[in-house]
């Protein structure tokens, strides 16, 4: 009988790995970075360049990093305690690739596919991968987990239908339906802006950091919302770079004007087609700006808000629920 357990919440552009207390149910220490499964990835072909390792034992040495630098902070030994990590980890670019489960997925966590490596002589926990789901066209890891989680909150409620709004670098808009998964779908509003504002002509006309949102970046952002909505993404692009030339918006209010234009797009869908309820299911990073968007096309009166502390710990509570479905 195991009292704790390592939850690893491994994405394509962040790490979190936290120990957990089984029996209360909390989160005893914490290590988040920026060390993502991408970053990891192209790392692994680098080292790879100067000598065979194979994907996985890669994985695990930076995974083996990581729980030193955990141990580090905690007095409780780590030794042997299983490690349950979803997200990117099981994709091609991951530790090990997985197959798709299907839809209909059901939120209790029985429908979940997992599989198990071992420990061995270089990595002495045993790792339970969690794989993500699919449709036809599209993809989720991670965010099923966490509504797994989700679902064992008395604070929420998937008994009806709903469509689940997870922003992030791959916003996901998941509907639900009696308790399960039906469908989805992938919107890269936070990759594109990343790759806007870094890599594009439009890096010198937007702040490089994270504003204050006051009533300057508020109005801005509410502009880009309104933009969205009535003229050609590609053309509305060009335009944040015009404002910063003839000194229409600083570089501050123009960072959120294209947050405005980017996800004033994303949530255009649901404003051309009734999804019915929606719940905005947001970390505490984009909550604030996506609950303004909601707010601003008329949404929030059938949205509900699930707070960011809930949804930040919703990963843990998922792999809980897979944990003992397994172990028990």
């Amino acid at each position: 009988m195991h009292n704790f357990f390592l939850s690893c919440d491994w994405g394509g552009s962040a790490f979190r790995l936290r120990l957990v207390d089984i029996r209360t149910r909390t989160i005893l220490e914490e290590i988040i970075s920026g060390e993502g499964m991408t970053s990891t990835f192209n790392r692994w072909k680098i080292r790879f360049e100067q000598g065979p390792i194979s994907r996985e034992d890669y994985g695990l040495m930076v995974l083996h990093n990581q729980l030193q630098a955990l141990g580090k902070k905690t007095t409780t030994p780590l030794n042997s305690i299983p490690v349950l990590i979803s997200g990117m980890a099981s994709s091609s670019i991951g530790i090990r690739e997985l197959p798709y489960a299907g839809l209909p997925f059901s939120l209790d966590g029985r429908d979940t596919r997992i599989e198990i490596i071992a420990p061995g002589a270089h990595f002495m926990h045993e790792v339970m991968l969690i794989s993500g789901i699919r449709t036809k066209d599209d993809v989720i890891r991670g965010e099923e987990t966490q509504m797994i989680g989700l679902a064992t909150n008395a604070g929420t409620d998937f008994n009806g239908e709903l469509v689940c709004l997870f922003p992030g670098t791959h916003s996901k808009h998941i509907k639900v339906k009696k308790t399960r998964l039906v469908d989805f779908k992938t919107y890269i509003t936070g990759e594109l802006f990343d790759l806007l504002t870094r890599n594009s002509i439009l890096k010198e006309s937007v702040s490089a950091d994270v504003p204050p949102l006051d009533n300057a970046g508020r109005d801005a952002f509410k502009s880009g919302i309104i933009e969205s909505g009535k003229s050609n993404l590609l053309n509305s692009l060009f335009s944040v770079r015009v404002s910063h030339l003839f000194n229409a918006r600083t570089k501050e209010e123009n960072y959120f004007f294209l947050s405005g234009l980017l996800i004033g797009t994303e949530l255009k869908a649901l404003r051309q087609h009734d999804p019915g309820h929606i719940q905005l299911c947001s970390g505490t990073n984009l909550f604030s700006l996506y609950k303004l968007a909601l707010e601003h096309l008329d949404l929030s009166s059938k949205t509900s808000f699930v707070e960011p502390e809930i949804v930040d710990k919703s990963a843990v509570e998922g792999q809980l629920k897979i944990f003992h479905h397994h172990y028990d």
